[in-house]
């Protein structure tokens, strides 16, 4: 076993075994252009990669945190921060990451962090040290969802290292050798969320079409959700909500344009109808650019706007659910190009 100081120490050592991987961050294609090999989920890229070198830094109030915390992670300075619940908070800022997209948290409140450009998976814990490490080898992982009626971790690839189609790889109960599965029409793989066993992510096609599939439990390979009710036009968050019973699926180029939104969906054999649209602003009163990944939380949506077309400044929000609208708190202090959130409890 690692001891705390050991973990905490290893977070600052990667940053230089990762700055190897890549000399930069791929441009993102249009929501409706036929996407290139492009290795981020984010629909619009605006923003140059500024890495943050500084050390690890997190607070001793973290210790003694009550509430949940919010884990947020931003390509563009490649560091992940933690906010604490429901003020926002800053709490951490982890760096030493090359590529940090989604993420995902598990039934111990532990937070796993996809790094893309590093084909890596980093386990941090509640307080954001290093816990554990899974080197993918059959992808270039971009996001994660855990199961926690089984305790697998599911990493959905973006495309394969060798530039064909991506998959979803699931390690059981969060290590070892994974096993792989794939729709054959999906050629991109986004982000995706557990319910009950069953798999849901979203990604597209060779064209560039949104997509949304389903792994259920126990088969071998995934289907398409043939969608109803309006149309997705690039992928965004996967999420379950068990209040509901329905799932929550984001739509970076809502309407075809580059604004988000939020989409409920009610799924029933391999059809999907959405219901429901959530709307979602900025600070400012303007629409919010880009949530690439949120999470659902007690009633609110978390998550940060990568502010390219310029209503504020990029800015980590809380949205009353479903009702969306006006923030109801925000933290603007250090977000550059974020893009994945998570919980932990």
């Amino acid at each position: 076993m690692m001891s705390p100081s050991v973990r905490a120490g290893l977070v600052l050592a990667i940053a230089s075994a990762l700055c190897a991987c890549s000399g930069g961050l791929s441009t993102a294609p249009s929501a409706a252009a036929i996407p290139g090999r492009a290795s981020t989920s984010v629909a619009r890229w605006s923003n140059l990669a500024h890495p943050d070198r500084r050390p690890s830094w997190i607070s001793p109030e973290i210790a003694a945190a009550k509430s949940p915390l919010l884990f947020v992670s931003d390509a563009g300075t490649a560091d992940v921060y933690i906010y604490r619940m429901p003020g926002l908070k800053l709490l951490a800022r982890i760096t030493g990451f090359s590529q940090p997209q989604g993420e995902c948290s598990d039934n111990k409140g532990n937070v796993w962090v996809t790094d893309t450009n590093a084909d890596a998976v980093y386990e941090l814990s509640h307080s954001g040290r290093l816990e554990n490490v899974l080197k993918s080898t059959a992808g270039h992982p971009d996001a994660c969802a855990w199961d926690s009626t089984t305790g697998n971790l599911a990493v959905m690839t973006l495309f394969s290292g060798s530039g064909s189609s991506g998959a979803v790889v699931v390690y059981r109960k969060g290590s070892g050798t994974p096993d792989q599965y794939a729709n054959p029409k999906q050629v991109y793989y986004n982000f995706g969320g557990y319910q009950d066993g069953n798999l849901f992510f979203d990604g597209r096609d060779a064209h560039g079409k949104f997509m949304l599939s389903e792994l259920p439990k126990g088969a071998k390979a995934a289907h398409t959700i043939v969608l109803s009710g309006g149309t997705i036009y690039f992928p965004g968050m996967v999420q379950w909500d068990a209040n509901a019973n329905d799932l929550i699926v984001g739509d970076q180029a809502c309407g075809q344009t580059y604004t988000s939104c939020l989409y409920q969906v009610n799924t029933a054999s391999k059809t999907g109808t959405i219901a429901g649209t959530t709307d979602l602003e900025s600070s400012s009163g303007g629409e919010v650019c880009d949530l690439v990944q949120g999470v659902e939380y007690d009633g609110e949506i978390a998550g940060s706007d990568n502010d390219f077309c310029g209503s504020a400044a990029g800015t980590t929000y809380l949205w009353a659910y479903p009702a969306g609208g006006a923030p109801t708190n925000e933290n603007d202090h250090v977000d550059t190009t974020p893009v994945g959130a998570t919980i932990s409890q």
